[in-house]
């Protein structure tokens, strides 16, 4: 996205042409037509999604003055960029309405950066900041010392290839102030494991649901296979290929937005929260919020039905 997308100060007006129009909910609750409510998931899903970008691409008074922001809040914008982009290819999948077991997976990737956005933003103490960008490099460690490894063993010849590697680890720990050699190269969690970055945030409880469950569709476990790709004879236990697609309703949609929404307010609060646009952002969103919980329980309540 072009500078044209930094808002800098705001006006209702302003805010609207860069939002979604707020869908229509009205006539949910007396929908019989469980087809309609995913629709409508669908549409709420994208005015979502236009609340994450506008969110990535504000500035404030400082950050405009100074050409850009610092790195930890270039850290969260970032996480609201890989967010964003996403949840668009969600809902390029989900047009056509029969990608579930790929949009799932996108889902725990989505889930993911939204929990360590609402982490970052909400703690109080900075250093998490230094853990996510040095702990982040340890893959790059590892990749350094096996081109050293192997250009040792040739007597010292470097190969282009190896160049051009070595140039993008470096480029990476130039802009991180950080030098290789002070990385580590065993695995760590910058912040601990995703179930206490969950509880940090008050939203342990929902692991399950937010990470475990959707690790079967990244994964690949038994139970995606089962569920998603392949077909069961329930006389004679055996199995056959199951190649065709399943359809994407609201259960991958709206919980999604929710999440993705409950983690974009703590960001505007932290960055924001002296802006004009900050309170009207905040009331358009909680909102938004409210009309997918609606739709949730009109998609439930039909689901069961059937």
């Amino acid at each position: 996205m072009d500078e044209s997308n930094f808002l800098v100060d705001g006006t209702p007006e302003a805010l609207e042409e860069q939002l979604l129009p707020a869908v229509d909910i009205s006539s949910v609750m007396n929908e019989g037509d469980i087809e309609k409510v995913n629709e409508l998931a669908f549409e709420l899903y994208k005015e979502a999604v236009s609340f994450v970008n506008l969110a990535s691409h504000l500035l404030d008074q400082d950050a405009a003055a100074n050409g850009g922001l610092h790195r930890n809040q270039a850290i969260c914008a970032g996480l609201l960029v890989r967010i964003c982009k996403f949840m668009i290819v969600v809902t390029q999948l989900s047009s056509g309405g029969n990608r579930a077991e790929i949009v799932a997976a996108l889902n725990r990737s989505i889930l993911e950066t939204a929990i360590n956005l609402e982490f970052l933003v909400t703690t109080v103490d900075d250093t998490y900041f230094d853990k996510f960008v040095i702990l982040g490099l340890g893959p790059e460690r590892e990749l350094y010392d096996s081109i050293q490894e192997n250009i040792a063993a040739r007597g010292g010849d470097i190969l282009p290839i190896e160049v051009r590697m070595l140039s993008s680890i470096d480029d990476v720990c130039r802009i991180s102030g950080v030098k290789i050699e002070n990385v580590e190269r065993k695995h760590k969690d910058w912040a601990g494991n995703v179930r206490a970055r969950l509880q940090a945030v008050g939203k342990e409880k929902q692991y399950t649901a937010m990470m475990r469950l959707p690790s079967h569709a990244v994964h690949g476990s038994w139970v995606d296979l089962y569920k998603n790709h392949l077909e069961t004879n329930k006389k004679t236990g055996l199995f056959s290929p199951k190649s065709t697609f399943s359809e994407v309703d609201e259960r991958l949609l709206g919980p999604i937005a929710f999440l993705v929404l409950d983690a974009t307010a703590p960001y505007l609060l932290r960055y924001f929260s002296d802006m004009h646009e900050t309170k009207l952002l905040l009331t358009r969103m909680a909102d938004l919020v409210n009309r997918i919980i609606v739709v949730g329980e009109a998609h439930e309540r039909l689901f069961s039905a059937n």
